[in-house]
């Protein structure tokens, strides 16, 4: 099984799409994961942000994340009407929730996206793809879109 991570961001999906195209190719099944990020945490007066406030919060970005992947998992399915798709939802810190999800035994490979953010800027934004390469235990593959156009990939 090929899984692969998405935000819904432009990079993640070209890697889904690079994903989905293995897949077909090899006769794979594909996973689509996303992770729900924790809410913010602000340290303000607390009386501005209340519990309610927080979980209205976390019913909206998981509402967000749930449309995203149906959305990804339809645009996968009409390209590639024979590729068995599957995806998965987890809460919590990104990287670590992709990592824990290419623990599962019947994971091949990993795929996500890079923004391609450059050294600098992603060492004080962190990176994703970065941290996930690092750590990963199993083989990953990093799909970044050439500056050239459309469906050219560097890999």
């Amino acid at each position: 099984m090929i899984l692969v991570a998405t935000d819904g961001s432009e990079p993640a999906k070209e890697a889904a799409e690079y994903a989905a195209q293995l897949a077909e190719k090899w006769g794979a099944t594909l996973q689509i994961l996303t992770v729900v990020p924790p809410p913010p945490r602000v340290y303000t007066d607390v009386s501005v942000f209340t519990v309610d406030y927080n979980l209205d919060y976390e019913k909206a970005i998981m509402a967000h994340h749930l449309e995203m992947l149906e959305d990804t998992k339809k645009s996968l399915k009409a390209k590639h009407p024979k590729l068995t798709v599957s995806t998965l939802v987890k809460k919590g810190y990104v990287p670590d929730k992709i990592l824990e999800a290419s623990e599962a035994p019947d994971v091949d490979l990993i795929v996500v996206g890079c923004r391609g953010l450059g050294r600098l800027t992603g060492l004080f934004l962190g990176s994703v793809s970065n941290y996930v390469v690092n750590h990963c235990k199993k083989p990953i593959l990093v799909v970044k879109q050439k500056k050239g156009g459309e469906n050219e990939y560097e890999v």
